[in-house]
């Protein structure tokens, strides 16, 4: 057993004999065989113990046991209890989930002021494979195939090659002694539904399930690199990073094999699921958009465009007179000037000039509404704003941001494309009225 875990923790580079390791000890055989390990290999370990006070006596007897063993074999000890009930009730949380989140900010916080590398967990080949049928059952993509991971950035699993029956023997052969925790033979909780239930009638099919999941898992953690190296591929192919949120090819998206799993997984961290996904596809409707808590995806004619909601979101700014005024990242000069204007300038779309003694103040700089129009200029009659954008062809996602610079009667700018006839300035003009966007 001790050359195997040697040899798992140098194949996977977990961690070397210089590095100091804090070990995760609830009491627990598969914990009391990981410090057991560590210690006879001579590693740099310390022991974190978490009491979560949900067991009574049991709870401080695990502490006291943890404590003195530490204390017989000079290895640092270092714990903290918990009012785990009191967390569970105000995070509105399960007492797992809160154990989790009370236990993992503790760690991170000992290995920082104890100057800690690693934090070393007991997880073995039958948690990984509990958890595999847990990830499946539930749903899963591409990581939750690969079930735990033996590294995590600093938390290192080295028991998953050992299987609980390899954890069994060692005790048996080491004599070494633990602490039960009854709640482990309930059935109360999904992962023991799975481990008294569900497993038993695995191993019936298959005898050997430990070592063929264990293989499989490797597999999986192969094709997880796989599908990570096609995922960058897809990314750096598909995907154009824009200021305000990112452009996806429609086209270039359908060109890869596989192609609703790498957008599924590239828009899973934006808060979009599956099905949101599926109807993306499926969807041939300029103009639809699709939401998630943060983010929204607007559908282009030829692509997709990613933003923030907060993107969109734009309150009306009045201007009562001439100055400089920002909103968001953008601004806006209003200023007054003679009727001297460059043609470079009347050629460029973020500068306006208006016949200033026809406008009505205050104006209002606002994104454009259903039934807004205005005249462009060089017509004469009105036209709607929502057909100047389409006869523009402008994407969906830069049409339902488009601004309006409007007076009290009309709309004066269609921002950065086209300004009123209605206020366009003549030869006769001495008040001239210049807007610069940027």
């Amino acid at each position: 057993m001790e050359e195997k875990f040697l040899a798992y923790i140098n194949k996977h580079q977990l961690f070397t004999l210089v590095d100091r390791v804090m070990v995760a000890v609830s009491g627990g055989k598969d914990s009391m065989v990981l410090l057991h390990l560590l210690h006879a290999l001579k590693f740099k370990i310390g022991v974190a113990h978490c009491n979560f006070q949900l067991r009574a006596e049991d709870s401080d007897g695990d502490e006291a046991f943890v404590r003195t063993f530490c204390e017989e074999h000079e290895i640092p000890f270092f714990s903290v209890k918990f009012e785990t009930k009191k967390y569970t009730a105000r995070a509105k949380v399960s007492t797992q989930m809160a154990a989790r989140t009370l236990r993992y900010e503790w760690f991170e916080k000992l290995l920082k002021e104890e100057k800690y590398d690693y934090l070393a967990t007991a997880h073995h080949l039958n948690d990984s494979i509990e958890t595999l049928i847990l990830n499946i059952s539930k749903g899963t993509g591409p990581k939750g195939l690969s079930s735990i991971p033996n590294k995590t950035q600093n938390i290192v699993r080295p028991l998953l090659f050992a299987s609980s029956e390899n954890i069994k023997n060692y005790i048996d052969t080491n004599a070494i002694t633990w602490r039960e925790d009854v709640s482990n033979a309930t059935t109360d909780y999904q992962r023991n539904k799975i481990r008294h239930e569900v497993m038993p009638v695995l191993k019936e099919i298959n005898p050997g399930l430990e070592q063929t999941v264990s293989i499989n898992l490797e597999r999986f953690v192969d094709l997880r690199a796989i599908f990570e190296h096609q995922l960058s591929e897809f990314e750096k192919q598909v995907l154009e990073i824009q200021s305000d949120g990112v452009l996806i090819d429609f086209e270039k998206v359908m060109a890869f094999a596989g192609h609703p799993l790498l957008l599924e997984e590239y828009l899973k961290p934006f808060g979009f699921n599956i099905n949101q996904v599926k109807d993306m596809l499926a969807s041939n409707n300029s103009g639809t958009s699709f939401l998630s808590e943060s983010h929204q995806i607007l559908c282009g004619r030829k692509s997709w465009f990613l933003s923030e909601k907060s993107q969109h979101e734009f309150k009306p700014l009045v201007i009562s007179g001439f100055g400089e005024f920002s909103f968001g990242v953008n601004k806006l000069i209003v200023e007054k000037v003679g009727s001297d204007i460059a043609t470079a300038d009347l050629k460029n779309p973020s500068f306006a000039f208006l016949e200033l003694d026809k406008i009505q103040w205050p104006l209002t700089l606002r994104t454009w509404q259903q039934g807004d129009v205005f005249v462009p200029f060089g017509m004469k009659g009105k036209k709607l704003i929502s057909d100047f954008l389409i006869d523009l062809k402008i994407e969906p996602h830069h049409k339902k941001t488009q601004l309006l610079l409007c007076d009290q009667t009309q709309v004066l700018w269609v921002c950065k494309r086209r300004i009123s006839d209605n206020y366009r300035c003549s030869e006769n003009s001495k008040n001239v009225l210049k807007l610069t966007f940027f």
